[in-house]
């Protein structure tokens, strides 16, 4: 017994099968919201990070699934995968955003060095660190269109990005999976969260502002 509840495997086992379903919930929920208020004009996606998150989704989610073997922590990143290619369809498909530049391929690089990894040395592990850290580049772009214009993105659907990692992350811990299989949930989950403090920080601030100066 612990805390009136009688603990089994089995009442674990559904547990950590519910926390994966709601991640990969959450994480659906948060493309819902983002192709709304993209649709609306609140959401400005940027090419160069979307174009390499698109690019990078499904190879992430097989590669996550055979790096920490464990399928129930993976529903969100294939959930995700197919939400995240759909949404920079329909982006291109309402002209949200234009095709990359020259410059902007250079971020493709570290997808197809990660597809080489994964292929040629049958290294899952290898080649999810190397996605992991192409995400983080990728995300710089927006940060940085954020910091400009914090109007760039709305908080709410990266909020539930955030959320939904960190349902995977500790999902992760229940499970006593691999402490690797722990990386990318963590730095998504700071890398999305950054996004939706940034942008309500940043509009905090633009309204003190214009209030001090009214």
């Amino acid at each position: 017994m612990y805390n009136g509840f009688q603990y089994n495997g089995a009442t674990m086992q559904e547990l950590t099968i519910a926390l994966g379903i709601t991640a990969a919930l959450l994480h659906i929920i948060a493309y819902i919201l983002y192709n709304k208020q993209m649709r609306a004009g609140q959401s400005q996606p940027n090419i160069a990070s979307w174009s390499i998150w698109a690019f990078l989704a499904i190879l992430s989610a097989f590669t996550y699934h055979e790096m920490s073997g464990d399928t129930v922590a993976a529903l969100q990143f294939f959930a995700g995968s197919v939400a995240c290619v759909v949404t920079f369809f329909y982006a291109l498909g309402i002209g949200k955003f234009s095709w990359p530049r020259l410059k902007e391929w250079g971020l493709f690089g570290l997808g197809v060095l990660a597809a080489f990894v994964w292929w040629i040395f049958r290294s899952a592990t290898g080649a999810n660190i190397i996605i992991v850290i192409a995400f983080v580049i990728s995300f710089i772009p927006t940060l940085e269109g954020v910091l400009r214009d914090p109007f760039r993105e709305t908080p709410m659907s990266w909020m539930f990005w955030a959320l939904a990692f960190f349902v995977t992350s500790f999902n992760v811990i229940l499970r006593e999976g691999k402490f690797i299989a722990l990386l990318a949930p963590v730095v998504l989950l700071f890398a999305h969260g950054s996004i939706a403090v940034l942008s309500t920080q940043k509009r905090k601030e633009r309204f003190r502002d214009s209030f001090a100066q009214s």
